[in-house]
């Protein structure tokens, strides 16, 4: 078994790796994967038989695993500043392009009404900060993430509207 937080035997890709075959072997998934290394990112795609548990609930699993892995970087190359990307057939591109039309309609309905409009779950940091990029391109409205935790709610408010207890 890999001593995923041991000492720098293997290099970083070689590590990951290493822990994401012996995860996926461990969890008795019909899973493979191919990773591609560029600059500080290792990008893994997973794919396979066992595929859509990974996609279930939003990709909470897919984010899991690269949750797991960012850390089992971290531990042992606490210098090196790579960013692990887990993805399988094009998940979280298909999310994301969900994510900014339902944001479009929002925006167009908080717009119309000219009150805020919050998003119905909460949202991953990740999904935060593609809506917030989107609406800082001058779309008449802002945004406000709320609540605590790593799962936010988040309201867009058009830049029109004006209340004490906002």
């Amino acid at each position: 078994m890999l001593n995923l937080f041991g000492s720098k035997k293997t290099s970083e890709q070689e590590l990951i790796t290493e822990a994401l075959s012996e995860l996926l072997e461990g969890g008795k998934l019909l899973l493979s994967f191919q990773a591609e290394r560029k600059d500080q990112a290792l990008n893994i795609d997973i794919f396979g038989e066992d595929e859509g548990l990974l996609k279930t609930k939003k990709g909470k699993l897919l984010l899991a695993i690269q949750i797991y892995l960012s850390q089992v970087a971290y531990k042992n190359y606490p210098d090196e500043k790579i960013r692990i990307s887990i993805d399988s057939n094009g998940f979280w591109k298909e999310q994301e392009e969900k994510l900014l039309s339902l944001t479009d309609r929002l925006i167009e309905k908080a717009l119309s009404s000219n009150k805020p409009i919050a998003f119905k779950q909460a949202l991953s940091p990740f999904q935060r900060r593609l809506i917030h990029e989107k609406v800082s391109g001058n779309t008449g409205v802002r945004s406000q993430s709320y609540g605590s935790g790593v799962y936010k709610k988040l309201k867009l408010i058009p830049d029109t509207f004006r209340n004490d207890k906002e």
